[in-house]
């Protein structure tokens, strides 16, 4: 008791000092993350994108293929931050579901979005497992859906459509599509979309194809990325996700030459590391740049 009493004045400031450090490093942390921020994870071969809003809402769109999406979010997300409001799986392949299993294990998760197309891998076996044991609310993406994620950021789904996702013989055929949207500003999420995908949006959905920054098809493959689907997009930048040295030689020079004949910028996560970029409504802003 004499030895508590002796240092009781010390264990107090130090106590206060830290509560002190809390408060402030959430004063700065909210301050540096206002408006509408998107990081698309330099994650390897796959993708993963994180969305933050200024009122505290986040989505996570795909988790790239293993646990290294759980160093990209402790990384993002402050330390006592242990909660994610909605996954967008876009499709289940693994470079795309994978470091999902271990998000869920890790963070309470709010609810989850897929296109409803299962596919026979044990990756996907152990995140429809985990699911269930979490008891996490799951809802399945249909074009026409809006989901609003608050302070005026809104997320649109283009696809797939609900005759697709019933037909669709591959899991790329009802890829989830996005357009996240926040005062005159625009990013067009693709997923692994492929030209028949990007031709059916073109037919269906063209008002709503327009868009600053495009995250572009499966990882810059020559099977997406076509010259009338980019100019229906018209980004003044193309962001692209892939591995370095991948073994799939993505992004295909054909597309890279397609990008630079129209003009659009290009940030690749194998050359930059993470991308994070943020719109205050008006525009956006690249940051660390």
């Amino acid at each position: 008791m004499e030895i508590f009493a002796k240092h009781a004045r010390v264990i107090f400031l130090g106590g206060l000092a830290l509560g002190v450090m809390v408060i402030w490093y959430a004063v700065f942390y909210f301050a540096s993350h206002q408006n509408l921020g998107v990081t698309v994870f330099d994650i390897g071969q796959g993708d993963a994108i994180f969305i933050e809003v200024s009122g505290g809402n986040q989505i996570l769109v795909d988790g790239g293929p293993n646990d290294r999406i759980l160093a990209k979010l402790g990384a993002a997300l402050p330390f006592w931050d242990r909660s994610i409001d909605l996954l967008i799986v876009t499709h289940p392949h693994a470079d795309h579901i994978g470091g999902f299993l271990d998000v869920l294990k890790r963070y309470e998760v709010g609810m989850v979005m897929t296109s409803g197309v299962g596919y026979g891998t044990p990756e996907y076996e152990e995140w429809e497992k985990l699911i269930k044991q979490y008891a996490i609310p799951v809802v399945l993406a249909r074009k026409g859906q809006r989901i609003d994620a608050g302070s005026g950021v809104v997320l649109d789904i283009l696809s797939p459509a609900e005759d697709a996702a019933a037909g669709a013989n591959h899991p790329h055929g009802a890829n989830i599509i996005s357009r996240l949207s926040y005062g005159d500003t625009a990013m067009l999420l693709t997923g692994d979309a492929e030209r028949a995908l990007e031709y059916r949006l073109l037919f269906e959905s063209p008002d709503m194809l327009d868009a600053d920054i495009l995250k572009v098809g499966h990882h810059g493959s020559k099977t997406s990325s076509t010259e009338t689907f980019l100019k229906a997009v018209s980004p003044d930048v193309a962001v692209i996700s892939a591995g370095k040295k991948n073994r799939y030689g993505h992004p295909h020079q054909e597309v890279m030459e397609r990008l630079a004949q129209l003009d659009i910028a290009v940030l690749r996560t194998d050359q930059e590391g993470d991308i994070r970029i943020e719109s205050d409504g008006a525009g956006w802003r690249l940051i660390g740049r």
